[in-house]
Order: C-alpha cells, then structure tokens, then sequence
C-alpha cells in the first residue's frame, strides 16, 4: 500500500519476504530520478545514512534501484509525523518540544559526524512512534538529490521554504549549521503552532528568512520561557558563525532546559 507521496518520491509499505517484516519503501520520483547527477548522489548520501547508527536516525536497510528508478528500504514505522502531531492537536507543550527537539539534534549530531547534512529539516520528516516517546528522523540523502536537480530546472524551489536556512534561500553552500537554523524554525512551530517565517509566496518566504526576523514566540504563546526563546534567536542567526558551534551542544543545551522544566 502507499503510506505517502509528494512531489519528490512515494513511500510504499511492502512486506520483507526473507526476513518476514514489513518495510517502507521509498522510490524517488521519476522527474527527480531521470537526472543522473541526482540520482548518483541520491544512492551515494544513502549509502552514507546507512552507516549512521543512532536511536534518533531512522536505520536503512537497502539501497537500490527498479527500472532506473532508486528507492530506499527502511523500517515500517507506525505512528505519524511531527506535522501531523501539529496539524491535528496544535502546540506541543513546552517539555514535550523540548523532548523532541533535543533528539532531533542528536540524531543530526550523529550525522553530521559522518559527514551529512540534511537540508530538510521540516516536522514532515520527523516521526513519532506509537507508543515510543522516541523521534525518528527521516529523509537523510534525497534532500541532496533534490537539491542537485533543483538547480537545472529554473524557477524551482526544492524543500520546503518555510524551514530553510538563509543560506539556502540564497542558493548558497550549506554546511551542518543549516541544519541548525531549520531545527529552531522547527521548534518554533512546535511551541507556537505556527511557521516562524510566513509569506503569500514561496519567494516571499525565502526573503523573509534572509531578510526578517520572526514574531517574538512568547507574543505567540505567553508560556513559552524566556531561555528558550534566546536558544531559539541563536539558532535562528542569519550568519551560520553566530548559531550554535554543533549540532552536539544543542543537544546538550536543550537537554538540560528539559531537566530544568
């Protein structure tokens, strides 16, 4: 069965015959699969993301290709994205945002040590488990793939623009510190239900990022502390220098505001 699509690729659920266990299996998109360059770096960032062991990084078990088309076999994992968690009940309270975004970073801390950048850090690829107070992060290598096919097709904007970085939104090189930048754009959602950069348009979006700063969380959500709210603003730094030092520290940092709540 489908467990989900969009413009870059399906995800199937499907039954691991040898093993007996259900899988998912994602198949990159055919517009996105057609260009070599992305489709190389589409199986070479996955391979990468395999060697990634961490509780916080959803584990892949193959990477291969059917009729020209690559796909990813993954864990069945039932339960729903952080999105979903989002559009349905709102706000998360303050210890659980912190819960989720201090595994989030975790998990790209143990990324970003193997040298991989994620570029997509939205709610829709974070999973939460039923049952498992545990985040997964999803969609390691064809954020990069989608970024490579992105740049031969004029006017189009790959990811999604409200949880880029600055330096995306300009077309720039990205490093880990991107990643950053969209996990305080992450927690901003979760703490106040809404995007933290918001426009009629996708470019306005992108302007907003590199050119505005967000409405304060607290003039959101009054229960949002004021220590939270400054992690959030150095997270949020226009300048990559000015955020955190890793992915690491932040992990660290909103691990022990959650033992302070």
């Amino acid at each position: 069965g489908v467990v989900a699509s969009g413009g870059m690729g399906i995800v199937l659920k499907g039954l691991d015959v040898a093993l007996n266990r259900y899988v998912a299996v994602k198949v990159l998109a055919p517009h996105v699969a057609t260009d070599g360059a992305a489709r190389q770096r589409f199986a070479r960032e996955a391979k990468a993301a395999a060697a990634v062991v961490h509780d916080n990084v959803i584990p892949i078990y193959a990477v291969d290709a059917f009729k020209g088309l690559p796909y990813l076999v993954m864990p069945y994992i039932r339960g729903w994205s952080l999105q979903k968690r989002l559009s349905e009940q709102g706000p998360l309270s303050i210890s659980e945002a912190l819960r989720v975004a201090a595994q989030t970073a975790a998990g790209l801390a143990a990324a970003h040590a193997q040298g991989l950048v994620h570029r997509d850090i939205k709610p829709a690829n974070l999973l939460l488990p039923e049952g498992v107070e545990r985040v997964t992060i999803t969609d390691f290598g064809l954020a990069r793939a989608v970024d490579d096919r992105s740049v031969t097709r004029v006017g189009v904007i790959a990811g999604t623009p409200e949880f880029m970085s600055p330096e995306q939104a300009r077309g720039e090189d990205v490093d880990y510190r991107s990643d950053l930048f969209s996990l305080g754009s992450v927690i901003y959602a979760m703490c106040t239900g809404d995007v933290a950069f918001r426009a009629q348009t996708s470019y306005g979006v992108l302007w907003q990022i590199s050119e505005r700063e967000p409405v304060p969380m607290r003039e959101l959500n009054d229960k949002v502390p004021q220590w939270l709210e400054r992690v959030v603003a150095k997270l949020h730094a226009k300048r990559p220098s000015a955020r955190f030092e890793s992915a690491e520290e932040v992990a660290t940092v909103l691990n022990q505001c959650l033992a302070h709540t």
